[in-house]
């Protein structure tokens, strides 16, 4: 890396701007194969360049079907891209958010990860990056998940890194379990250091966890599912992802754990481009659970029968009602506020180069709009209505489990938030007839 004062180089708008030259001006054809590139990071007077650089492409349905590509870019030595306060690390992705025509619900879910106290979340930071001196919009700076200091922090040598996969993101080496027939990739140990031991031994914890979930004794804290995972975590992750709509959240899962830890950790929360009510396949506004039932989403098998356990149901119901105590909904209200400030001037130079009310894909939400706030506003419509209504959904699986209310049920019976009858409410917030209501 070397530093200087940008001076061919400029910086487009209020962000920094990102100059990416490959060798020979070659085209990024591969989300496999990399190619040489140069890098050149300029804010205001300041510049920074990286010679020896790689890229490549990255994405699955989104590098396909897209114009504007995502890449992940890895620098000759370890760098603090962004910082102190982040990782020191060769790889780094550049998202496009290409189909979140915000471009600040990834972002919005790093400040979420904050609020809800997750031990990694992705970063976010908004440049305007040129390819080959060809603009191509505003990009969002994040850490690649992967095994590293201020990342996933476990051994590189004996700690896990497992994510769920589907057909379309499978990669090898792939472990398909007989019980659920979920497909998880192993990312680390990576290469040599994952020998033929280590890979029997993922296999066969992959196999005692699903034959606890679906066992008799599955409710059992020593016996059951409880005795595999870091409970704190999985609520954790499992609340921010009903928090987040996210319809990707059941096949595409991080978990890790260290090589002398018996638990498995979940998170982080990532990859929320068609999260918050952005996805056409189905929609989110008033439905807990609502990527159940999608194509490709094995978990969602475990996921249903943790919901029968009263400790998993009661531990979903107390985060969630503290984070809404701990004022939740007015925090990512006024979030999405300050990124819209943040991004405000690069956005409007983005969509000069994409239109804004252009659709990108056919599975994202078929609203489009002539302006960015009318986004903007759908989002925080999403959070208004979302969050109120999961405290319902919560709170009803507490008295009626995975299973429907049933139809003879009476209609003015009201609960409390914690899903108790409440035979003489006073002043408060209740569910009534399956609807949130205040008395006062």
């Amino acid at each position: 890396m070397t530093t200087g004062r940008a001076q061919s180089y400029t910086q487009r708008t209020d962000v920094p701007s990102v100059y990416i030259e490959t060798e020979n001006r070659r085209s990024i054809t591969s989300k496999e194969q990399y190619i040489n590139c140069t890098l050149i990071y300029v804010d205001g007077e300041s510049m920074l360049r990286y010679e020896n650089t790689q890229i490549r492409g990255r994405g699955n349905s989104s590098w396909w079907n897209a114009d504007k590509k995502s890449y992940r870019v890895k620098f000759a030595n370890k760098e603090r891209f962004l910082g102190e306060g982040f990782a020191n690390a060769k790889s780094w992705t550049f998202l496009a958010n290409h189909g979140d025509k915000t471009m600040i619900r990834n972002a919005l879910t790093y400040d979420l990860g904050r609020f809800m106290g997750m031990k990694f979340c992705p970063a976010a930071r908004f440049v305007d990056v040129y390819l080959n001196g060809d603009y191509r919009g505003t990009y969002q700076i994040s850490d690649q998940v992967q095994v590293h200091k201020k990342r996933i922090e476990v051994s590189e040598e004996n700690g896990w890194l497992l994510e769920v996969v589907n057909e379309n993101s499978k990669e090898d080496p792939l472990i398909t379990t007989t019980r659920y027939g979920i497909m998880y990739t192993i990312k680390n140990p990576k290469d040599e250091q994952l020998t033929l031991g280590k890979r029997i031994a993922v296999g066969q914890w992959l196999r005692s966890f699903e034959e606890a979930v679906a066992s008799d004794q599955f409710m059992d804290p020593q016996r059951g599912w409880r005795a595999f995972v870091d409970e704190n975590d999985l609520i954790n992750w499992y609340v921010g992802a009903e928090i987040t709509g996210n319809i990707d959240a059941l096949y595409s899962i991080y978990m890790y754990k260290d090589g002398d830890d018996d638990k498995m950790h979940f998170g982080p929360l990532w990859d929320l481009d068609l999260g918050y009510d952005n996805s056409s396949e189905r929609s989110l506004l008033r439905q807990m659970e609502a990527y159940l039932g999608l194509r490709d989403r094995p978990f969602e098998k475990i996921v249903q029968r943790l919901w029968k356990d009263p400790w998993f149901a009661q531990a979903c119901n107390d985060r969630l009602q503290q984070l809404v105590d701990n004022g939740l909904q007015q925090y990512l209200l006024s979030h999405i506020d300050s990124l819209r400030s943040a991004i405000w001037q690069t956005q409007t130079e983005n969509f000069r180069k994409w239109r804004i009310n252009q659709e990108v894909y056919s599975w994202a939400k078929r609203a489009y709009y002539n302006n960015y706030d009318s986004y903007i506003n759908d989002l925080k419509g999403f959070v208004n209505i979302h969050i109120p209504y999961l405290q319902q959904a919560f709170a009803q699986r507490l008295t009626t489990g995975i299973h429907p209310h049933q139809a003879d049920e009476r209609p003015d019976k009201v609960f409390d938030l914690n899903g108790r009858p409440s035979l003489r409410p006073q002043k408060g917030i209740f569910i009534q007839n399956h609807r949130i209501i205040t008395r006062q």
